[in-house]
């Protein structure tokens, strides 16, 4: 069966996880070129979007899939939309260390990369820029040496450049992505400021409590996605971590 891949797109842009099954129904049929379709449930409607959706559209959602897929099994807290002073971080990974993920694909300009890795190397051990693999040579005109580069090619994942530990960290940065419960919480003083952390405290410690903090700010809704990823189409995993429901409930 021929795939009209503009008509996927349209698809991508319109789909909803909410969708009624009315909605869902009409949007299979329009990206299958207005072909008949034998499905009996709004579960198997949502099962072809995240399948065509997957496997035939270039677009952010595509890759953060493959990232979580990437990421699903380790030992690793992970999370989506991450705000960094101006920027949103696509995707991390926090553990012993952190990652950021800013995702760039086919559908993408590189309009905004310079402002965003400058704000992400103030935050995160290790940075990633994820490419369709037509931004490669721009992408490398515009990112320090220490960013490593992963690449879609013919819809899987492969690192074509490791990342290098990142030196330029900022505590202050750090500190001002930090709720004030947060703060008082990890630095002993309920009422403490990020002037007086950065008085107190060394920034090899700062890094260390961010890290800490972030891990659990984010471990509850990584571990739902975890738990239910069999459960969950790819083409949602961001809506199941930002809403912990379960997913029978949504799908019928």
């Amino acid at each position: 069966m021929a795939i009209n891949e503009y008509l996927i797109a349209d698809l991508a842009r319109s789909y909803h996880v909410l969708n009624t099954y009315q909605e869902l129904f009409n949007h299979v049929k329009y990206a299958l070129g207005g072909r008949e379709i034998g499905v009996q449930s709004k579960f198997e409607l949502h099962a072809i979007v995240s399948e065509l959706i997957c496997n035939y559209y270039s677009g952010e959602c595509t890759l953060k899939a493959k990232l979580v897929d990437c990421f699903i099994k380790k030992d690793v807290v992970a999370a989506f939309e991450m705000s960094v002073n101006n920027s949103r971080v696509d995707f991390l990974t926090v553990n012993g260390d952190t990652r950021s993920y800013e995702i760039k694909s086919s559908l993408d300009n590189l309009t905004k990369l310079s402002k965003q890795v400058s704000d992400y190397e103030k935050v995160f051990d290790y940075n990633y820029v994820v490419i369709n693999e037509k931004h490669l040579a721009g992408v490398e005109k515009l990112i320090p040496k220490h960013y490593g580069i992963l690449i879609n090619q013919e819809g899987n994942l492969f690192e074509y450049k490791s990342s290098k530990l990142n030196n330029n960290l900022d505590s202050f940065v750090q500190l001002s992505l930090l709720t004030k419960k947060e703060l008082s919480s990890y630095f002993t003083r309920k009422d403490i400021s990020a002037e007086e952390i950065l008085v107190n405290f060394e920034p090899e410690e700062i890094n260390d409590l961010f890290k800490a903090i972030l891990k659990k700010r984010y471990t509850r809704k990584w571990e739902f996605v975890r738990s239910h990823a069999s459960s969950i189409m790819p083409v949602d995993y961001q809506f199941f971590f930002n809403h912990n429901i379960q997913p029978q409930i949504i799908y019928s």
